[in-house]
This record gives C-alpha cells, structure tokens and sequence, in this order.
C-alpha cells in the first residue's frame, strides 16, 4: 500500500473571515437572544439548566462564531457521548451514535422540524451549515414521552436565528484551501420594531482527495417574527439544504460516474400567546420534504438510478399552567409522512402514508425553595399500521447547596417502524413493532467557578425489538436485544475573564445481547477538549483536540 503524501492528509487551509461593520454583535446575553444557562428542548418549556434532571449540552452562539466552522458536524464531536462516523471526506454519509444507540435512533430537529427521513429513519449531517444558527442543543437519554419516535439515545436540535440587536448587522465568512476547496458565506439580521428578521446563505465546494470525489453543497435559511402584542407572537422559519456528491469506490471497484445527492427542506410557522399571567398557548405548523438521489451510468447491471421523495406534515399545541411552585403543560402532536421511490427497475413505493395522532402530559415542580425539581411525563402515540406506544418519564434533580447539584432521570422509549422497514417490496414486513427501550442514569454537576461546570454521568440503555434483516426470511424482523452503558465527564464554560473551554470523556460498552459481542463502530472510549482565549479588539483564538479509542467494523471491500 503506498502512503499518500502529507500535503493529501494534512491540508493547509487559509482561513479569511471578513465582519461586516454594519453593527457590533450582540452580546450572547442580549435580551434578543435565549440564555445559554435555558434549555429549550430538555421540557416542553424552556427551563434552567440549573433545575434539570437530565444531561444536557448547549452549544450557544458566541461558542459557534468563535470556533469558525460552517459545518455542524465539526461543532458536535466535542459533544459527550456522541460519537461520529464519516465514511471518507468531506460530503460522505455522516451517522451519528449517541450513547452507542443507532443512527436512526437519535432524533433530530431544526426548529422543531424533525429531519428524520421517514423512509428509513437516519440523519445524514454532513450538509448541515451553522450559518445563521443561534444555538445547538443536545439532551441526552430517553425523550419519547415529549417527542415521540426516535428519541431513544437522544435529541439534537438547531435553532435558526431569531433576529437580534436592533437595526441592521451581518457577517461574511470566506475560505480557500488545498484540493480545489472554496467556501463562502453571508448571513443578516434586521430587528426594527415589532419586526425581526434573519437571512443566511452558504456555498461550499471541494474535489476532495480521489477521482470523483467531489462535494458541493449549498445552505439558505431565513426566519421572520412578528410581535402582535406583549402577549403575542408569530414566527416563519424557513432552511434549504443542497448536496451533491461523487462515490469514488463501491467495495473495490472504482466508480468514476456514480454520484448521490440530496434537496432537504424544512419550514415551520411558531404562533405563542400568554392568556393572562397562568396560561401560556404555543402551536406550530411544520413540514419538511427530502428528495435523495442516487445515478450511476457504468454499473454492472446497466445505467442505475434511485429517487425518493419523503414528505413529513405535522402540528403541535401545547397549553401551559403555571399556580405556585408547578407548571403543568399538555399537549397533542399531529404527523403524516408520505413516501414515494422509484429506481431502475420499477417504482417502489407509490405515495404511502402513514399518520400517527399523540397526547402528552408533562407536570414540572419545584419544592423547598427551587432546591428540589421534579419533572413527569407521558405520552401516548396512535400510529396508523402498528398501533399504540406509551412513553413515560420522570427526573429529578437536588442541589443541596448553590454549587452543587445532583440528578436522576428513568424512562421508555421507541422508535416507529419506517415507511422503507414497513412497505419495501423486498424486505418490508407489515407486522413489524416499534422499537422499544427503557434507560436509566445518574449524574452530578458542580460549579468550579462562577460560569464553569463540572459533570459527571452514569446511564444505562436496554433496547428490545431491534428491527434487522433476516437473511432466512428475506423480511425486516424484531429481533435484537442491546445494552448499552458507560460514564461521561465533562467541563465546560469560563475559565477566568477571558478563557473558555470545553472538555469531555465518555466510557462505552454497547453489547448485542444475542450475539454476545460489541456493536461496530462504537469506541469504548472518547474524547475531546477545546481551550481558547479572547483576545483585544474582538479577536479570539482556540485549539481543539479529539480522540476516538479503537472500534471494528466491516470491510467495504468483502
């Protein structure tokens, strides 16, 4: 085997960031903005991370502009427990393991979108833009009794910016680097009045390492909000995620023609409205719709192609109560996927709908002077070809003294067998069940300064019912038990006036039950620290470092 040079395996990358001077940005406190201390997708209500249960990380806006990346995926590797696996360059299919659990289990939101792909169910993150984001969030454990399907590892969602300091301000970004790489981006807030509203756009393009293995890829996303009165507000959000990419090999083959490439779209329209000083009414329109493509003109078997359009529609209204130290909130969620794919052969799946109607109940109390915090839920999902699941939860959290917090969370979730696992002509199985776990884990958190937190966790994953292939059957069956457990560690926040950081290791052992043996790709150990600094006149510099431990997996070639 010939060793590339290393011009090919370490890139050098001229970074040119340019700020626009139409106004200075916002401090992260701004009024405008969500504190970095609220976690937005942990409750069905914005809740301290002070008084919560469960593991959570923000990742808020300063952290973002700061580390320069364009690319989500590079801002989740320093995230605990989440591991990441691309297989090749820039633009490959991107999966991502959250506390070992599969890729298809971990939900993913935008804006309270889902991007799961109702046709198989996974994410892929690699043409996902931080360009006009304000936050990523990411809650970890069992989450179905607040969101449903997938949220068995977790849920990550990315947040749209939503305005700003008041007038006009931007921001643009370009880079070029080795292999052809050029990347540029643009991003605006307008705030004047009642009205606020963001834009941005990115374009990124690189011919990687191999023959065709390109990678393009173009972002947009704008949102828009309206404050009706004190008590009122509406809002439309709007992404639009454009990919394409060259497959340079299949097995050992080389592929000079075969390419993939993907139209993701997400839209939601947020409605808030206070009914007095108790009663707090949230309702949300969304859609989202993802077109993937596959071509290859020189296969084996004649010209190939694969194309897929899955539509997701849904809604979601909570009403809120708040008397005293509780706050009790239900909801109903709406959602309809339809699904069609055709290929070389012949169409596969013609328009198929699935619709799944829920109920939840989440009751949040504070006792003994917000010391204690208590958080149970439930939900109950009606889903038109498996029938029911009922997702309870529960967590608590205690902190003895102000610095010092300690926290326990239990609950079940499932994930809903997909459009692709249900109706493939194939493989599909009809009589499928959802897959099912319950999880339990505990943690502490102490502050180690006045804005730094150290974290410990202990958590434990049984899933049962595992949707595989039977090769014996040539049918998606339930079949697969898996445990998964393991210990995260963690320090974040400031280190003093002017440092930052942000430092984690996580443990993992994520065992096949039946087959008694280690799942693939999943290390048991991780880690990752990013330290900087921030500099006069608004410059800022740091160093991040990342170690995944050994992991198997299989040979692309055999």
């Amino acid at each position: 085997m010939a060793y590339p040079r290393l011009s090919r395996i370490v890139p050098v990358v001229l970074l040119l960031s340019v700020r626009s001077a139409w106004a200075i940005d916002p401090p992260i406190d701004s009024p405008a903005r969500i504190s970095a201390d609220v976690v937005v997708t942990a409750e069905a209500e914005p809740v301290d991370q002070r008084s919560l249960g469960v593991a959570a990380t923000v990742i808020d806006e300063s952290e973002i502009r700061r580390s320069t990346q364009l690319n989500v995926l590079e801002l989740l590797r320093r995230l605990p427990a989440l591991d990441i696996v691309q297989s090749g360059g820039p633009g490959k299919v991107t999966s991502l393991f959250l506390r070992g659990t599969n890729s298809n289990q971990t939900l993913v939101l935008v804006d309270g979108v889902k991007l799961n792909t109702p046709y198989f169910g996974g994410v892929d993150f690699s043409a996902l833009s931080t360009v006009n984001l304000e936050r990523i969030e990411a809650v970890r454990g069992p989450f179905s009794a607040l969101y449903g399907s997938e949220a068995i590892g977790g849920v990550i969602q990315l947040f749209t910016k939503r305005g700003g300091a008041p007038g006009l301000s931007g921001a643009l970004d370009l880079s070029v680097g080795t292999r052809s790489t050029r990347e540029g981006s643009v991003s605006a807030a307008l705030v004047e009045g009642p009205i606020a509203a963001t834009v941005g756009f990115r374009r990124m393009t690189t011919d990687n390492d191999l023959p065709n293995d390109f990678f393009a890829v173009t972002n947009a996303s704008a949102s828009l909000e309206a404050t009706l009165s004190p008590d009122a507000k509406v809002g439309f959000v709007l992404r639009r995620d454009e990919a394409r990419s060259g497959v340079p090999f299949s097995g050992n083959q080389a592929t000079p023609n075969r390419s993939t490439a993907i139209e993701t779209t997400t839209a939601s329209v947020p409605f808030s409205f206070a009914l007095g000083r108790e009663f707090h009414l949230e309702a949300a329109a969304t859609f989202s719709k993802d077109r993937p493509t596959f071509s290859d003109i020189d296969d084996p078997y004649g010209f190939t192609f694969s194309r897929t359009d899955a539509e997701r529609i849904g809604g979601r209204v909570t009403l809120s109560r708040k008397w005293g130290a509780q706050r009790l909130t239900v909801g109903a969620d709406y959602e309809r996927t339809l699904v069609t794919n055709e290929d070389a052969y012949a169409l596969e799946l013609d328009d198929l709908s699935i619709r799944t109607w829920s109920l939840f109940l989440e009751d949040h109390i504070s006792l003994v002077g917000d010391q204690l915090v208590a958080t149970i839920g439930v939900r109950r999902d009606d889903h038109s070809t498996f029938g029911s699941a009922t997702s309870p939860r529960v967590s608590i959290a205690y902190r003895p003294i102000p610095t010092f917090k300690i926290r326990a969370a239990a609950g079940s979730a499932f994930r809903s067998p997909t459009t692709g696992e249900l109706y493939y002509p194939y493989s599909g199985n009809t009589a499928l069940q959802p897959e099912r776990s319950v999880a339990y884990e505990l943690g502490a958190e102490l502050d180690v300064a006045p804005r730094a937190t150290l974290e410990a966790t202990l958590f434990q994953n049984n899933i049962r019912d595992l949707i595989t292939y039977d090769f014996a059957t040539s049918l998606n069956t339930n079949v697969n038990r898996v445990r998964t457990s393991g210990v995260e560690l963690s320090l974040r926040g400031s280190l003093g006036e002017r440092m930052f950081a942000r430092i984690s290791y996580s443990y993992l052992d994520a065992q096949d039950l039946d087959l008694d043996k280690a799942l693939l790709r999943r290390p048991h150990h991780r880690a990752s620290a990013t330290v900087g600094a921030l500099l006069s006149r608004g410059a800022s510099a740091e160093l991040t470092g990342l170690f995944v431990g050994s992991r198997n997996d299989v040979d692309a070639a055999t």
